[in-house]
């Protein structure tokens, strides 16, 4: 899966956290099969409920590409891509690492 965060590839350790973008931490999760990393415990868990809610949404058994835009505090605005398929949506986490807020962007 192709990750963009804030304009920058992310997803391994070299390019940063495949939610938030940071460096730092070295926490891994398997998504799909491939071993991306994390900030931390708690981008992991995020990343990995918002990718399940756009699977749930779509129908898609995968996601090819992934655009996010944002951060904790305003939320995220992401674009998620599979084959010729594109799906837009806003999420905004809790503390808990859940989904406070998920909307489909038109």
């Amino acid at each position: 899966m192709k990750i963009i965060v804030n304009g920058k590839e992310a997803g391994t350790k070299e390019k940063g956290c495949a939610l938030c973008g940071a460096t730092w931490g070295d926490f891994y999760e398997e998504v799909d099969g491939e071993k991306l990393f994390f900030c931390c415990d708690y981008c992991a868990l995020e990343f990995v409920n918002m990718i399940n809610e756009v699977k749930r949404r779509t129908g898609w058994s995968k996601i090819d590409e992934l655009t996010i835009n944002g951060n904790y505090y305003t939320g995220r605005t992401c674009t998620a891509k599979h084959r010729e398929k594109e799906f837009k949506f806003y999420v905004k986490f809790n503390e808990e690492a859940g989904i406070e807020t998920f909307k489909e962007i038109s």
